[in-house]
């Protein structure tokens, strides 16, 4: 039985700097989802409901509602199916679907006040995390390293 060629084991410093980049981006990736979804839960949220929520609350006009598609925009993740996820909001009454006046087949949706003040609430806790987050960089690595994932998450675009 015949093997694939060996990939070559000795790794040049670039090759093994990029893999080790590409390790500790997804080492803080999933532990700050993985913190970003306890800081949710104990708000009675997923991760993805709070990112909705940011989504309504944050629009230009938060009073008049966005279309389901605009907040699916928003999601971070795009397999988050956004009808449901605005229905749990609605279950949980944080979040209201009104007629859409423009076109009569479509529906809007917008935070309730509840889902104001649940969404406040989280930001709270969520801009205290980013705080200790970044707490070992100083103002501008953040901005450097903000400016470095941009440009490496935009390289192939």
């Amino acid at each position: 039985m015949k093997h694939a060629p060996a990939v070559a084991r000795k790794e040049s410093k670039a090759v093994r700097l990029g893999r080790d980049v590409h390790v500790n981006v997804l080492l803080l990736a999933n532990r700050s989802t993985e913190q970003l979804d306890e800081i949710c839960r104990g708000f009675d949220l997923t991760h993805a409901q709070y990112v909705a929520l940011w989504v309504l609350c944050l629009a230009e006009d938060p009073e008049a509602g966005l279309p389901v598609g605009a907040v699916a925009d928003g999601l971070l993740n795009r397999a988050s199916d956004a009808t449901r996820l605005i229905d749990r909001l609605e279950k949980a009454g944080l979040a209201e679907r009104l007629p859409n006046p423009s076109d009569r087949r479509g529906v809007l949706v917008r935070a309730t006040a509840a889902g104001i003040e649940r969404f406040d609430e989280v930001t709270q806790e969520l801009q205290a995390f980013h705080r200790r987050q970044w707490s070992n960089l100083d103002a501008t690595e953040v901005g450097e390293l903000d400016r470095l994932l941009k440009k490496a998450l935009w390289a192939d675009k």
